[in-house]
């Protein structure tokens, strides 16, 4: 959406010049084009400076929904302009209640696609800590209540799994976890790491599982071709099965599920 404002922005600019300084019409098109390319930076450096204004708390009390708001229209716009198509299928699939999303990891992206096209819900996710020193986008998704996670140190991780379960119950937030743990370079899956699952039990929550397909050829494809990404629900989890089975029965029974549902595709 924002992309495209920002495009009717340039085009009305551009008119405003033609008409005001009474050259050929023709000077509509690279005028508009010049006024697009100076808007988006504009508007990132925008972001950038608003940061000055977030609490530098971490982990924090409690998420921010202007930055959630942001977040979105943001991943929107990146979206946009990088030309990348998002299929979202199975939504009507998600519980009413606060529940752990996971997927299978390809790409940096994978996160944003998930974030530009649910937006009727608060939604978070866990994530390294490295992706949290990337300037603006990390300032706003740790106000957004996206939490990091110590890999290499395990009482650190529970910790960070433990804070994401009251968030949920408390914010009735939508938890995203990548079960592997890293994107998979090669596209084949990863063995599951146990982490999704704790959360799931300890926040009494239904597990969300979903396919993640085309967002490892974004950054091949951004700009010069069109990449369609699909987002499929495949299944749902309720609480009371989340309880019943253990740490290796519920990661076993999802990455099949994965598996088969990215054979299908």
């Amino acid at each position: 959406m924002l992309c495209y404002i920002f495009w009717v922005l340039s085009l009305i600019g551009s008119v405003l010049v033609v008409g005001l300084t009474q050259i050929h019409w023709l000077w509509c098109i690279p005028i508009c084009l010049g006024m697009f390319i100076v808007i988006n930076p504009l508007y990132f450096c925008g972001l950038w400076v608003s940061t000055i204004f977030l609490p530098k708390k971490d982990p924090i009390d409690r998420p921010l929904k202007r930055c959630r708001f942001l977040i979105w229209f943001s991943t929107d716009w990146l979206m946009t302009l990088l030309r990348v198509k998002v299929t979202l299928t199975g939504a009507e699939k998600f519980p009413e209640e606060p529940f752990v999303l996971v997927s299978n990891h390809l790409s940096n992206f994978d996160p944003i696609v998930v974030l530009c096209k649910i937006r009727d819900r608060k939604i978070a996710f866990i994530s390294k800590a490295s992706n949290f020193k990337i300037p603006v986008a990390g300032d706003y998704v740790r106000n957004a209540g996206f939490l990091s996670i110590d890999r290499e140190n395990p009482m650190n991780a529970m910790r960070t799994l433990k804070k994401a379960a009251d968030m949920m119950k408390k914010e009735e937030m939508i938890m995203g976890i990548y079960p592997e743990g890293t994107r998979s370079k090669t596209g084949e899956l990863l063995e599951f790491k146990e982490g999704a699952f704790l959360l799931a039990k300890r926040a009494n929550a239904p597990v969300v599982v979903m396919t993640t397909k085309g967002t490892n050829q974004i950054a091949k494809q951004m700009l010069w071709k069109k990449t369609r990404v699909s987002l499929d629900v495949i299944e749902v989890i309720d609480a009371e099965t989340v309880k019943s089975m253990s740490y290796a029965e519920l990661s076993a029974h999802v990455r099949t599920t994965v598996k088969n549902g990215l054979d299908k595709g």
